[in-house]
């Protein structure tokens, strides 16, 4: 291995001095090759890391424009397509969206999916280990927040045993994602049930847009990695690429500045295909595979034998998965449009204390038709099947073992012209049917007002759904064991409840768009949330259990929906364009939560865990500049208030990058993360069911190379 990386280091090097020389000589000899010299570029341009260079400053010479060049009224016209499954101008959207471009995620300098969701207004990210998230929109956070839905290329990757999202399985080349799209709000009329607080679609690019190859590598103080990916063409009608990525990253420390053991491995590798089979037919295949390795850090665990508890541990977890997608899209001759999208999906965690092996199955139709001048309707249906096998420990299990369940749904959605192109009003509803609650409808309604290009206004109703996880129905947790009265060993267990209702909100929504000038725009959206039948946890009558030995006293709490209650707050947006070379990027999300339970309830912690596990405020602003010479300067800056459920301090956070575009198709970076502390901690719960860490300050350089 040590002569792997030497060798590999060896021909990096290699590489920086060839292209060091070669670049030397484009800036000596000039753009047409004659003969220059310094003078010489002042009057002739020279071709730098894909700019021209002149003694005016640093201009563009691609034919076709990237998003880091367009003016933010451009921006603003970006078409977006996860609000109602079809294509609409982000300015013309009636719902709180926040997009990260391309561009952002190449100059943010992060690593990861997660740490790109800091930039978003209304969205809490919080590390817990190496590699795992705490990630919400407008409240309840947690290791697996159960209230937003993440997909990858409209492939839905929400877990259905524990409600929530594994983000260490979620991962691609950054280089390949075209961008996020992030509603804050329901979005179940046409995303269906658990789309509650949020939706997050990571939208890659297609096979043509990444021809050729790429290859990144770096590494720095925490963190080893890189990638390879390279695409090509089938005939005149077909585009392909092929990847491959790895990624070595360190451990943190846990709360007494200990090592955690939470090291994490991992390796992935796919491909996508895009064919244009006629001028109204495509079809895209793609797929992916990764397997890996990380430490996992466990509390203390109960025991029924004396000492009565099992010391904290670092166990190494395996973990793997794959899956295929396809897709076909048809344009009809009138104008309308339909889309068929099926894809199979395979996990396993090898988890000591609950390894879990599940398999998914979705078909997805979708049609979108134009009715008159007035009218523009989306209608479709679709059903996934899902199996798993959790085979359980002592202190984590499931009953029954092997559990399989289906979603059948179907949603149509309207949008009308009331008054020719400044008001429409959208609604809809999704009809969905599951095994844990039945029949759930989901409606919305939205209304947007836009009286010039400069101004939109909207306001919004929807009801969101979500249906009883597998965790919450057939969970069982030995939490802790102490010997009782007579010697007889008491033991304090957590069961799910087949009774569970569905958790439902009505979400109301308000907002505004407005572009005083070119260089400048803001984006504000307020909300009032109304929760009902939300989780809780209830005391139950105590009972013998005589296996495992010895026979023990069984304390039950058990999963209730007794807890209720609101929140409101608000998130703001703003861009400015500076100069031509300096953009500013800034963020504020206030967040006020008000929990109650019922008078026959007789919960403890479920009303300080929900309010005290999201900060009140999140503020940021982040900082590009664009130097000549392909010189790049970015700066972060995140402040995050306190979590008073965890004890998380309130942290500010500062993230900076600076990169040299040094040829036409070479980049060198280095990027910095938590620059003000050594560590602190971002996130810890009691639900949880890892040990909290604290993310490091850390420094990586990368070699980024388009070929």
């Amino acid at each position: 291995m040590k002569r792997l990386l030497c060798g590999f280091a060896a021909c990096v090097l290699w590489i920086f001095d060839f292209v060091n020389a070669l670049s030397a000589q484009v800036l000596i000899t000039g753009e047409n090759g004659g003969k220059g010299s310094p003078a010489l570029m002042a009057s002739r341009p020279v071709k730098v890391g894909g700019h021209t260079v002149t003694a005016a400053g640093w201009t563009q010479t691609k034919p076709k424009a990237q998003l880091s060049e367009v003016t933010l009224e451009d921006l603003m016209n970006i078409e977006v397509t996860s609000v109602s499954k079809k294509e609409q101008k982000l300015s013309k959207v009636a719902a709180a969206i926040f997009v990260i471009t391309q561009e952002d995620i190449r100059r943010s300098g992060a690593r990861s999916i997660p740490d790109l969701l800091r930039m978003v207004p209304g969205v809490t990210v919080g590390q817990i280990n190496s590699s795992t998230w705490a990630i919400t929109a407008r409240g309840f956070n947690g290791q697996f927040a159960n209230k937003l839905l993440v997909l990858i290329d409209a492939r839905t990757v929400y877990d259905p045993s524990n409600s929530g999202v594994y983000w260490d399985a979620q991962d691609t080349i950054l280089e390949d994602i075209e961008r996020i799209e992030v509603i804050r709000g329901p979005g179940a009329t046409v995303w269906g049930t658990n789309a509650v607080n949020g939706v997050i679609n990571i939208i890659t690019k297609q096979a043509k847009d990444t021809q050729g190859g790429l290859l990144v590598g770096g590494g720095g103080s925490y963190e080893q990695g890189g990638s390879l990916r390279y695409g090509g063409k089938f005939g005149q009608r077909g585009h392909y690429r092929v990847f491959g990525k790895y990624l070595n990253r360190g451990s943190f420390d846990d709360f007494s500045d200990r090592d955690l053991g939470d090291d994490w491995h991992v390796k992935r590798s796919g491909f996508r295909t895009d064919w244009e089979l006629s001028d109204r037919n495509s079809l895209t295949v793609q797929g992916d595979i990764y397997g890996g390795e990380r430490g996992t850090p466990y509390g203390i665990g109960a025991a029924l034998t004396p000492p009565f508890f099992t010391a904290p541990r670092t166990d190494n977890q395996k973990n793997s998965g794959g899956n295929l997608l396809a897709r076909w899209s048809h344009t009809f001759r009138r104008g309308s449009e339909m889309r068929l999208q099926t894809y199979f999906d395979r996990i396993s965690r090898v988890e000591p204390t609950d390894p879990e092996l599940r398999s998914t199955f979705d078909v997805d139709f979708q049609h979108h038709v134009p009715l008159g001048s007035r009218h523009d309707v989306v209608w479709g249906f679709g059903y996934r099947y899902n199996a798993d096998h959790m085979a359980g420990s002592f202190r984590v299990s499931f009953n029954p073992e092997r559990f399989s369940s289906s979603v059948a749904s179907g949603f149509i959605q309207d949008e009308i012209n009331l008054v020719q192109n400044k008001v429409w009003l959208t609604a809809g509803t999704k009809i969905e049917h599951n095994v844990f609650s039945g029949v759930e409808v989901q409606p919305s309604v939205r209304l947007l007002w836009a009286p010039s290009n400069r101004h939109t206004l909207w306001g919004s109703y929807s009801n969101a759904i979500r249906i009883p996880a597998r965790s919450f129905n057939h969970l069982r947790v030995n939490v802790a064991a102490f010997p009782g009265q007579g010697g007889v060993v008491s033991l304090i267990s957590i069961f799910g409840n087949p009774q569970l209702d569905s958790e439902d909100l009505d979400a109301y929504e308000v907002g505004y768009r407005f572009q005083p000038q070119k260089r400048l725009s803001f984006d504000i959206a307020a909300f009032f949330n109304d929760y009902n039948h939300l989780r809780s946890a209830e005391s139950g009558v105590p009972f013998f259990e005589a296996s495992p030995p010895p026979p023990h006293l069984v304390i039950p709490q058990i999963f209730g929906s007794n807890l209720f209650g609101t929140t409101y707050g608000a998130e703001a947006s703003v861009e400015w364009a500076a100069t031509k070379f300096w953009k500013l990027h800034g963020g504020y999300a206030w967040f006020v939560p008000s929990m109650e339970l019922e008078p026959a309830s007789g919960d403890t912690s479920s009303i300080f865990e929900v309010e005290g596990g999201t900060p009140r405020n999140q503020f940021q602003v982040r900082s590009q500049f664009t130097l000549p010479h392909g010189l790049e300067f970015d700066t972060a800056v995140y402040r995050v208030g306190r979590l008073s459920a965890g004890g998380i301090p309130a942290y500010t956070r500062i993230d900076s990058r600076f990169a040299w575009r040094f040829a036409e198709r070479m980049e060198l970076s280095v990027a910095a993360q938590n620059l003000l502390d050594p560590r602190h901690p971002e996130f810890s719960a009691l639900a949880q069911s890892y040990v909290s860490g604290q993310p490091k300050r850390s420094v990586y350089g990368s070699f980024t190379w388009r070929f």
